[in-house]
């Protein structure tokens, strides 16, 4: 007896998608049935679910998993730079800047920050320009503040108003001891953000530490109303307004810093020793007082002590003379 020869099987069908069959109209849901080896008779509804059960059960969701990217990104967050290391190596293509990018940042989260600088530097060569920031902060992060701050530059040549890119700079410049200048990035940031107004608050902080408190105020601007967010800009405004000797508008910035926060040390104190300027002891001392049991600073203990007279010290009570013994 011969075997009977194979049956072909035919080609593949294909699954309606169950948004068709949803919207699909009578004579179409019939020819999906006869497709699907189905029973086309009944009513609509009951062959509609019919249909619709036949796809969900033919229908398979593709499975997701995990690439060794991902998983070398996820050990990187979860703390183990090592794993991640020999991972994204495995990754690492011609033609693709971002395994170099996830090996620095692995890399910097291990502690090999002159590595981490190497392949951030050639993802940027491969065409990301988001790498020169990822080279800034390993270099940053190292000490070595002059090369942080050329890529910052080599990053801004192309976008030349990226907050971030400029932020990173200024804070590198302070950092290294040129408060001036990061002060000056900061403006410029200002200028090319109006939408952020806490920039000129930072700009014209940073000229106040930098001891240039003439254009600290122009930095700072006319004075906005100050919230809960932006009482520090308000006190060194204030600050500013203080060194210049314009005591009187001092007092009023200080006095808006509170009206958004009455428990604030520093506008306390501040605002107790433009007091003393004015002669206004009592208020001064009222202030200082304030501010003393906020925070427990020496600075403020020491203006506190300019308008709180210490008391005369107690005479100390004198010992009782030893009686003398009477002879017999």
């Amino acid at each position: 007896m011969r075997d009977s020869p194979a049956v072909p099987r035919g080609d593949a069908v294909s699954v309606p998608s169950a948004a068709e069959v949803e919207h699909a109209d009578w004579p179409t849901l019939q020819r999906m049935c006869e497709s699907l080896g189905l029973n086309p008779k009944g009513r609509s509804g009951v062959v509609r679910m019919r249909v619709l059960e036949q796809v969900r059960r033919r229908t398979r969701p593709e499975s997701w998993r995990a690439g060794r990217d991902h998983m070398a990104a996820l050990l990187t967050r979860l703390g183990f730079p090592n794993l991640s290391e020999d991972l994204w190596e495995s990754t690492i293509r011609l033609d693709a800047p971002a395994p170099w990018v996830g090996l620095g940042q692995a890399q910097v989260a291990g502690g090999f920050l002159s590595e981490a600088a190497k392949s951030f530097d050639r993802a940027a060569q491969m065409g990301d320009r988001s790498a020169l920031l990822h080279r800034a902060e390993a270099l940053g992060a190292g000490g070595d503040y002059d090369r942080a701050i050329a890529a910052c530059e080599s990053y801004l040549v192309g976008r030349p108003g990226d907050l971030r890119a400029l932020g990173m700079k200024a804070d590198f410049l302070a950092r290294s001891g040129f408060k001036e200048e990061a002060a000056r990035v900061l403006l410029t940031a200002a200028d090319a953000h109006p939408e952020a107004p806490f920039l000129r608050s930072a700009a014209g902080t940073s000229f106040l530490k930098a001891g240039r408190p003439e254009v600290a105020l122009e930095a700072f601007g006319l004075p906005m109303p100050a919230n809960a967010a932006g009482v520090g800009g308000a006190i060194n405004h204030g600050a500013a307004l203080l060194v210049l000797g314009r005591t009187r508008e001092a007092v009023d910035m200080f006095q808006k810093a509170l009206e958004a926060d009455p428990d604030r040390a520093e506008a306390l104190n501040n605002l107790g020793v433009a007091q003393l300027q004015l002669g206004q002891t009592e208020l001064a001392a009222s202030n200082l007082a304030r501010a003393a049991k906020e925070v427990d600073s020496p600075r403020i203990r020491l203006n506190l002590a300019k308008v709180v007279p210490k008391t005369a010290p107690r005479p100390r009570a004198r010992k009782p003379a030893a009686r003398k013994k009477q002879k017999p």
